[in-house]
């Protein structure tokens, strides 16, 4: 990576299709670089509220989703536009009533746990190079 005016160099415009998302990072901080609609952003690779690599989630339109729990943040401006959600896939077997009870008692804390919005930072294009500012 090199570094001109505190721009990062940090990937190609052809290595990150549509919808896709690159996990890279500067100086020991973790950043995803995600593809929107041929636009570019870049904001914190941790989810803020258990820690989850948001490059391993999901992106949709400028929302991208915690791969954990389900937290949703808007990839334009780090802010939570969703809670993180504890889900039983609706196919499962129902759970031992030991099971439950702890699943319940997650739930519960879940909800005690803060959710803090992310980092973005400013991105610019130059040719087929991808830069951010640090």
């Amino acid at each position: 990576m090199t570094q001109n005016q505190g721009y990062v160099e940090v990937g190609k415009v052809s290595e990150i299709s549509n919808g896709q998302m690159k996990h890279i990072e500067i100086n020991g901080k973790e950043i995803v670089i995600a593809n929107a609609n041929g636009k570019f952003y870049a904001f914190d690779e941790r989810c803020g509220h258990m820690n989850a690599r948001l490059s391993n989630g999901n992106i949709n339109q400028n929302i991208v989703v915690c791969p954990f729990h389900s937290a949703k943040f808007d990839i334009t401006t780090g802010k939570k536009v969703g809670e993180p959600v504890l889900e039983i896939p609706p196919d499962m077997e129902p759970l031992p009533p030991k099971w439950q009870k702890y699943m319940e008692n997650v739930g519960k804390e879940m909800s005690y746990i803060k959710t803090n919005d992310l980092n973005t930072y400013e991105v610019t294009i130059e040719g087929d190079i991808i830069k951010i500012k640090t």
